[in-house]
This record gives structure tokens, sequence and C-alpha cells, in this order.
């Protein structure tokens, strides 16, 4: 067989061959398959034949327009004129993954492997690149087209089936030709491996040009090994209390028995009741028996991420023998890291420029190889970016498979994510994973859709609470019910915004723990403002939102976590004014309560951060959640048109739909009685979403362009997860949230000199012109501030010191010593400012107004 190269040298010159590659790939994809005996188990397949299939992905650089591109291998061969001649640069297909695709489904076919089989095969083979080359049923798909080969003297298409035969017969004995099974599931789980198998074996820290083929398996072992894909050891027999530290509640015990193997699981429990103890303890349950091999926990946002990351921390300390790296996976937990393995990132090579590593840097924020860690936990887009058509999306079906994916605070997605999320645990089941869904305010109707069955509840309002419903492969729906915690009641009362403002400050000053939450970021900037004034730094005023960088985030964070948090020594009388960033997954606990309207799961969820913890006093008799009042009544929004409507609730419309918070209005208005949590909470969700026949005119328009506008986000989901469509953008939020107002991002900085920075958060480093710098990229990322679009003209391009660190419609901020945030192409209607205390805001010229 001829000599074809696959990798070159430092200097330019042949590598290691094709044939070793190959072996050194399928190697590498055989280690991979065997940790996973329950998955070979439940595809039918051996991990020799997943090592014989992963082999053959490169059998397309055995052609003219790949070996072109080593000039060293030309030259030794004689083939300079030929190439040139034959002109292989152009004429030649040079995509060796198109030729690997088209080789392999003939060489599969011939194999006795059924044509439906072979083009599924075939396909995900050559798009280990992350990029498929064509649809299954392209009739547009011959060899002699794509690789237009020329008299060179070599048998191309020989030599390709050499390689492919002596790589088949290295894994499989000669008579083994057809595969046991074909699924969907199996395709892109394989494709997934793959490309992983190949990432490892192209790192010449395992594989280098001196490795040979009879040593790929010790080498294969070894490289998987390093990295750590090895599973971890688990302490046996830990109890519940061992590992938390307190006996599990009724709830905890009953997932338990329930949950005991690979299927779909909804527990459906009060906030603050245990259900991340309960996930984690089947996380546990199921690890031990073998039937999962890791755990990926999904959450809303990067916030919540972290926070959950740090409770995951402490699991894993006490369950495993050895320690284990859990992953924090979501745009920003590279800014966590010190450094970046970008021998790991950008396999094969050993020094970098900007534009080498701008590829790994991507990678690296959407977190494909972090997801392939046996613990992590991130948002749910990283997972959701598995059944979108984004580039390597097969990677993270290979990265969650058989693994326990818990999806928290399932309620708080639209209608758009909350489609993709279904598709989700759809393909996940068919992974072999186990799906725990978590959430405190589910309707009966969207449990039915996440559990995949007919929604046949008579009466949704009257289901038991406590719920934990589920089914696996084996069993049909079952469902436990459990005791609910003790009933605690909460007053409610509706205030206007000055009255709550005067009661915020009256209860602060008796040393109270006041949480205030606003739906935009301009309402809490401005009821901060307010609240500064009244107060006259009596007591401490924070505020919350998603217009800091990240770096100052992360510190009013971590301050007002341990202020409102579950111990005493840093409780003190303060308000804390916020966003949504605080009403889920986070262990806040307030004395007094206040809230813009919202829809009825959200101030559910913003209740959960109300009395959450017992004490032994509080400065106030009893919980109170404070709901500001609209200026217009129940009644006088009842008649008013749909136009007349949205205008009077004013911007939390473009938040949520006007639908949805007329009707949570009416809900939260006849409870001014008070309510007891958990037992009204299932009735209030119920009584917001239920169908009626007696809408007023205006409700009812408005229900109808809601309901419009929720097929709209399904279609849109659909069309973004057909995966055989062109490539859609590989980041966090831009294809798993539907941004209705688009948005950009600004670096936040002091200076920008030729080659010196000043960032805002007084990082100053020198920029070297070509070379990656990794703290520059992390002095970026940390002084990110997102705003909307249509604020800056999106034909402006400059040319700085950082623009091989920005994405695509970034841009570069000073902020002055007044706080003026200056931007070159921003709108000449608004002016931007920043301070530490209000972060970014935003005011159109000549108005108060904040957006």
């Amino acid at each position: 067989m001829t000599y074809f190269w696959a990798k070159t040298t430092a200097d330019g010159e042949e590598g290691i061959s094709v044939y070793e590659h190959m072996i050194h790939v399928g190697c590498v994809a055989q280690c991979l398959a065997e940790i996973a005996p329950t998955l070979l188990e439940r595809y039918k397949l051996s991990a020799a034949e997943i090592g014989a299939l992963a082999a053959l992905h490169d059998l397309g650089k055995i052609s003219p327009g790949f070996q072109q591109k080593c000039e060293g291998w030309l030259k030794r061969h004689g083939l300079m004129k030929i190439a040139q001649n034959g002109c292989w640069d152009t004429r030649a297909e040079t995509d060796h993954g198109k030729v690997s695709h088209a080789v392999t489904q003939g060489f599969l076919i011939n194999k006795g492997i059924a044509k439906e089989h072979a083009k599924y095969l075939a396909a995900v083979l050559g798009a280990h690149h992350g990029r498929l080359k064509y649809r299954p049923d392209s009739r547009g798909l011959r060899l002699d087209t794509l690789i237009r080969e020329s008299n060179s003297g070599i048998d191309w298409d020989g030599e390709r089936q050499q390689a492919a035969e002596d790589a088949w017969n290295f894994f499989l004995s000669p008579e083994r030709n057809e595969l046991s099974s074909y699924s969907t599931s199996i395709i892109w789980w394989l494709a997934g491996l793959t490309t992983v198998a190949d990432w490892i074996g192209s790192n010449e820290r395992f594989f280098s040009a001196e490795s040979s083929p009879q040593d790929s398996r010790a080498t294969a072992l070894h490289a998987i090994q390093s990295i750590g894909f090895v599973p971890p050891r688990l302490q046996p027999d830990l109890s519940f209390y061992e590992i938390f530290g307190f006996p599990p509640n009724e709830m905890q015990v009953k997932a338990k028995k329930m949950i005991n193997g690979p299927g779909v699981y909804v527990i459906e429990a009060p906030m603050g009741m245990g259900k991340t103890e309960a996930a984690l303890g089947i996380v546990y349950q199921l690890m031990i028996k073998g039937q999962a091999h890791g755990m990926y926990f999904a959450l809303p946002t990067q916030a919540t991420s972290n926070r959950i990351h740090l409770r995951v921390n402490s699991f894993l300390e006490r369950i495993a023998v050895e320690p284990i790296k859990n992953r924090l996976i979501h745009g920003n937990s590279w800014l966590m890291q010190n450094s970046i393995d970008f021998q790991l990132t950008v396999p094969g090579t050993t020094s970098y420029t900007i534009a080498q590593t701008q590829t790994g840097i991507d990678w690296f924020a959407s977190a494909k190889r972090a997801l392939l860690a046996p613990f992590g936990v991130g948002t749910i887009d990283q997972a959701l970016l598995g059944v979108v058509a984004a580039k390597h999306f097969f990677v993270r079906h290979f990265a969650l498979a058989g693994k326990v994916v818990i999806i928290d605070e399932v309620h708080s997605y639209d209608v758009y994510t909350g489609s993709l999320i279904d598709k989700l645990i759809s393909t996940l089941e068919q992974l072999g994973c186990t799906v725990l869904i978590l959430s405190a305010t589910l309707t009966a109707q969207r449990r039915s859709q996440l559990l995949g069955c007919d929604d046949d509840t008579p009466n949704p309002s009257e289901q038991p609470y406590p719920l934990i419903s589920g089914r696996s492969e084996e069993t049909h729906l079952s469902q436990l019910t459990s005791a609910p915690p003790p009933s605690r009641y909460v007053r409610v009362v509706f205030e206007s915004e000055h009255t709550a403002q005067k009661e915020a400050v009256e209860v602060a000053r008796k040393g109270g723990a006041v949480l205030w939450i606003c739906n935009t970021v301009g309402s809490a900037q401005r009821c901060y403002r307010q609240l500064q004034r009244l107060a006259s730094g009596e007591f401490p005023i924070g505020l919350l939102h998603s217009k800091f960088p990240h770096w100052r985030r992360e510190t009013l964070e971590e301050t007002w976590m341990k202020r409102f948090g579950k111990g005493e020594a840093t409780r003190c009388g303060a308000i804390l004014v916020s966003t949504q960033v605080v009403e889920q997954s986070v262990d806040l606990d307030s004395d007094f309560m206040i809230s813009e309207l919202a829809p009825t799961d959200m101030i559910l969820q913003r209740t959960g951060r109300l009395w959450r913890h017992m004490r032994d006093r509080r400065p106030v008799e009893s919980a109170c959640l404070c709901i500001i009042k609209e200026d217009s009544t129940l009644l006088q929004l009842r008649t008013g048109t749909p136009m007349d409507i949205i205008r009077e609730l004013g911007d939390k419309a473009l938040v949520y739909a006007p639908f949805v918070l007329l009707r949570s209005l009416e809900v939260w208005s006849e409870q001014t009685s008070g309510i007891t949590i958990p037992d009204q909470i299932r009735e209030l969700i119920e009584k917001t979403y239920e169908e009626r026949e007696d809408e007023p005119k205006g409700w009812e328009q408005l229900y109808n362009e809601w309901y419009g506008t929720d097929s709209a986000k399904r279609m849109q989901a659909m069309m973004n997860s057909n995966i055989w469509q062109p490539l859609l953008d590989d980041r966090e939020d831009i294809q798993t949230r539907l941004n209705e107002i688009p948005s950009t991002s600004i670096v936040l900085c002091r200076s920008l000199l030729a080659a010196t920075v000043t960032f805002l958060d007084g990082a100053e480093i020198e920029i070297r012109p070509g070379d990656f710098q990794f703290s520059v990229a992390k002095a970026v990322q940390s002084n990110l501030v997102r705003l909307p679009a249509h604020y800056i003209d999106p034909g402006i391009s400059t040319n700085t010191a950082l623009s091989g660190y920005l994405y695509k419609g970034q841009y570069v901020a000073i902020v002055d010593n007044a706080g003026r945030v200056s931007v070159v192409g921003a709108q000449a209607k608004v002016a931007l400012t920043y301070s530490d205390e209000y972060g970014l805001e935003i005011k159109k010229i000549n108005t108060k107004e904040k957006i």
C-alpha cells in the first residue's frame, strides 16, 4: 500500500500516515465504547464494530485533492508537475470529508451492510469535522464527480479500498459484515464518538509520528485515562443522610423508590422542599447500580448554574473515592479558569496565533468538550445545542448518552425553548438517559407534554401535590404522591409603588431583609434610585441585574447571597432590588417580598425566596407578598382595547405575554385574604392558564395573539431542530432562546491605545499582535455588557487591537471618568452611562425614559 500522509509535522513534511491515523482513531473509539457497556448492549453492538466504523472516517484523505496539500509528499512521489497540470488544488475535491462519505458508503454496502444503514453511517463518518456533507437521500452523491482523479500512476480507489479493508480486518474478523441493529439514536451517538475519537487520536501528545498501529490499543487506553474518561469510583452503600447530612423527607424517599432506571420522570414539589437533593440522590443510586455513568445538571441561567455547581461539588466530595472534577458548563464558565489547555482544544498543535485558536476559543466557550466530563453543571442551552443544527451537535449526543440529565425549573422557559426541551427529552430517552425534570409550578398539560403522554386529567387543580410522575421503556406512566411540607400562610397585598417603597424602608429599619423584584433593568435602576433617596444611607441597599459586566455582577451576587442567605452572621436590615435573576434556584431568604406583576408561576417562584428558612425570630409578624398595583383597575383592563391594555401594562408587556399578565392579575386580585403554600400552588397555576369561553373581547384578542405567537415559536423550534439544514450559529442563547429584541455586546474599557488596553475592571494588558493571549480573552469576556442591537449601527466596522477577540456584532466602548460610554456607531438618540452602582444605563436623549 502506498504511503499517504494524514498529518504533517511541525516543518510541513509528511507525518503520520492515513492508515496509521485510522487505526489510532479506531482504537480510541473502541476504548470509548467499552466505557459504556450499557449503551453497547442497548444498541446490540460490540466495541470492535464501533472501532471498525470509526476507523473509516478519514478514508477520503487518500485522494489527490487532499494529498496535494503537502508539497513534500508530491516531490517525494514525483507528482509536482502532474498535480499542477491536473489542477489538483481546484479540480480535485479538497474536502476529504466528502470523499470519505462517498467511499465509505460504497465500502459498507460491499461489506453486506444494508444500503439503508450504509448511507446514514457514511453521512455521519464523513461529518466528523462537525458539518454534514450531504443528506443520505441525496441523488447527487457520486464518487466520480467528487474526486475527478487524474492519471497519476496511483490507483486511488484501489488504495482506499485496501486501506478500508485492512482497517476493517484490524478490528473485526473477515466474516463479520453486518451490523446487528440500527436506529437514529445510534447514528448520532456514533457520529459524536467518532469525532471525539478523532480529536484524541489527532493529539500528538498521545499519538506521535513514532506510534505504530500495534501500540494503538495501549496508547488509546492511556489517552482516555489521562483525559479523564475513566468512570469514577464511588463509595458504596451510602445512605441519604451520609450524603447530605440530614434524613430524607417522604418526597425524596418516594422519588428514590420510583426512579430506578432510565426513563423520563417529573418531580413536582414546592420551592425549598429538596428537589435538588432528591435528584442527586437518584444520580448516586443509578451510578452505583451501573445504570448511569455520569450526570448533567441543566439550569435556566448562568447565575443559577454557578450556585448549583457549588452544591454538586459538595455532593461529589461525599460520594467519590478519589476527587472528581465537576465541570461548570456555560458560555462564561471559562472565565473561572486560569488558563486553557489548548493542547486538548486544538489537537496536534504546539504554538498558537489568534487565527489558529479562534475556533478553539469558540469551542471551549460553547462547552462541547466540557459536556463530555462525567459530571457537569451548566445551562440548559448547552444540552439544547445537541438538538438544533449547530456545528458538532452530535458531540453532545455522545456526551449525554447514558447519563442522568436533570432539567431544573422547567416551567421557566418560553414556548420556543420549551419545544426544544421536548425534542431534547425524546432524544435523551433514545440515548439511554434518565431524565429528571424538576419544577414547582407545572400545569397538568405541560407535565403531559414533557412525559409524552395524553393530558386526560379531569380536574388538574385537584391533583395531589407534591407529585412524582414518570415512565421507563418497560413501564407505562406511573405516579406517586407524598406528604407536602407544613403549610405556611402568606399575606398578599396590592400597593402603589410609592407606598411599597415606604413599607420596604420601614421593614429594613427594623432589621428586615427586603427583596424587591422588577421585570426590567430600567425599572430596577429607577426603583433603586428612589429607595436610596428614601433611606438616606441608613442601611445597605443593593442592585442586581444583567447589565453589569461579569466581574461586577459576580461580586454583587457573592455579597447579597451571603447577606440574604441561610446564616445569621451576615444578616442585617437591607433592601435588594433585582430583576428575575434571583427568582429561582438561588437560596435567598427575605422577610418582606415586593414584586411587580408577573405570570403566576413566576410570582410563586419569587415567593419561594420569602421566609424560606426557619428562624427563631423575624422583624415582621408574618410573611407578606406585596404586588405593585397597576394604574388601571382590573375592571378598566377588562373593558380596554388590546392597544390600551398593552399601554397600561407598560414595559412588562414586552417581557411577558399581556394575556398571561391579565390572567395572573385576575387570579392574584382574588387572594387578598392571603394564600397558603404549598396547598394552593396547583390551584393558582391552573386557574391562570385554564381555557374559558367568557373572556372580555380585548382579552380574547390578546389570547389569540398569544396563541398565534406561540404557534410560530413552535414552528421555529421545529425548523431549527432540522439537523440537515445549513449550520446554525453554535453559541449559547443564539439558537436556544428566541430573543425578540436582538442584542449585541460592548466591551467596557477605560482606554484603548495602539497596543495597550485598560479594561473597566482595571486590568491593563499589552496586546501582542498575532498571538493569542488568554488574559486578553478573559478580560474581554469579563467586561462585556449586552444592550439592544438597534442602538448600534450594524454597518460600522472598527479595527482595534481587540478585534481578534471579538465575535461579529461586538464592539469596544470607552468609559470616561464621568461614566459616559462612547461606542463608535452608537445611535444619536440614546446616551449610555456606566457606574459600578447602577451598571449600564440606557437613556433616550431629552427624556427620562430608561430602557
